[in-house]
């Protein structure tokens, strides 16, 4: 990973807005929301409002009702993914998408309202990292945990973001960005580059099998 987006994402610490993101209302009525589709309805509705306001392309959200991917060892769970942002890059970055699962992992539960609202806004970051801020990788920086605590703050949503970090949590998964180019199109469940693999490494002090 260029030295420079790391530097970069660590140095930013608030959303930079064209107008301000009228979106309070529908923030607080996703946390209303248990299903899927009521949750991707609504999700969808707040990128809309979040990419105008910020002068961004279009992020697509899909809400999977099915449980996290995730991965086991000794029959305890190791790592966890919430969700992820996927951006197509061509001559700029375009067409974000952006995927949480509605399910926990093992008990197959309904991700609770806040997590998913946490989740829908982490993600959201990484489109604003690639289409705003125009970083060619959105590493998990203390910048970017600073910019969806702003984020939140904005929405009036404050209460959904954990204590200040910084670095990503053990839960979530550390490959939760995909990047597809027309020259190398990196498909779900390659192993992820070298930067994530080092990242994982300092994360938990040892090498995964």
């Amino acid at each position: 990973m260029p030295r420079s987006a790391y530097e970069r994402s660590k140095g930013v610490e608030i959303v930079t807005w064209r107008e301000f993101p009228l979106g309070k209302g529908i923030a607080l009525a996703i946390l209303d929301e248990a299903t899927a589709a009521g949750r991707q309805l609504k999700g969808q509705h707040l990128l809309d409002v979040l990419d105008e306001a910020a002068g961004l392309p279009p992020c697509k959200l899909t809400v999977a009702d099915r449980p996290q991917r995730h991965r086991t060892r000794g029959g305890r769970l190791e790592l966890k993914t919430y969700g992820y942002y996927r951006i197509a890059w061509e001559s700029a970055p375009q067409r974000g998408t952006i995927r949480i699962y509605n399910l926990t992992a093992i008990r197959q539960q309904v991700l609770a309202p806040k997590v998913f609202l946490e989740t829908l806004l982490h993600e959201w970051v990484h489109h604003y990292d690639f289409t705003g801020l125009q970083l060619d990788r959105s590493p998990h920086t203390s910048g970017f945990f600073a910019r969806i605590r702003d984020l939140a703050e904005t929405l009036g949503v404050g209460f959904v973001t954990p204590p200040k970090r910084d670095v990503a949590p053990t839960a979530m998964a550390a490959d939760d960005v995909e990047i597809a180019r027309p020259d190398a199109l990196r498909p779900g469940g390659v192993p992820p580059p070298q930067w994530i693999r080092d990242q994982v490494l300092s994360l938990f002090g040892h090498r995964r099998s």
